[in-house]
């Protein structure tokens, strides 16, 4: 064999090897690519699933911007209809009183009628500024009829909420509003609002 058909195949055989050998690299590397990939796509499936307390923080969080930015169709989205809107009562006034349950009640086609009544400008201030000490969370196991109603709508085992706001008003007198909220079909919404006095004539 002659020098030149020499240098000829050991070129042929040096273009197989690295024909081959780089190929082999690229999917090496496409195989890495594809497994970090499958690997991120199993942490973002492994993620636990947000807790009763999570869902409702992330829910009030949202209820305090919407009232800030007074977005109303927003607002009305987070609001469970029929909406008891009747004052607070106690297992003690139902001893003396019979409670219409049924009168404070309002639909979601009522809801701008007495969107106004429910944000006043005292409510969309205090609202978004509400802090921990405004809120308080509903033993699982009251006796309190008023939040037993309320439950009965709500995911079973799930936990209500409450916002609070006592202040003074510019004529000087003292009043209070409040919002109680319970997880239904796995979304908080806004279950009642109540005021010292019926929302409804």
């Amino acid at each position: 064999m002659n020098t030149f058909k020499y240098i000829r195949l050991i070129a042929a055989v040096l273009l197989l090897h690295c024909a081959y050998g780089c190929e082999s690299q690229t999917a090496g590397a496409n195989t890495a690519v594809q497994k970090k990939a499958s690997d991120s796509l199993a942490s973002e499936k492994k993620q636990p699933a947000l807790n009763d307390e999570q869902l409702f923080r992330a829910f009030f969080n949202k209820f305090k911007n919407d009232v800030k930015t007074h977005n109303k169709q927003q607002l009305r989205s987070l609001f469970n209809f029929p909406l008891q809107t009747n004052p607070q009562w106690s297992n003690d006034e139902l001893k003396n009183t019979r409670i219409d349950y049924r009168s404070g009640l309002i639909g979601a086609a009522e809801f701008d009628k007495f969107y106004d009544d429910i944000f006043t400008k005292d409510a969309t201030k205090l609202i978004p500024e509400s802090k921990e000490d405004d809120l308080s969370e509903i033993d699982k196991t009251t006796t309190e009829d008023y939040y037993k109603k309320l439950m009965l709508a709500t995911d079973k085992g799930s936990t209500l909420y409450e916002l609070q706001q006592q202040y003074t008003q510019d004529n000087g007198q003292e009043t209070s509003f409040g919002f109680v909220f319970g997880r239904i079909k796995g979304q908080y919404k806004v279950m009642s609002y109540y005021r010292p006095w019926p929302l409804k004539d």
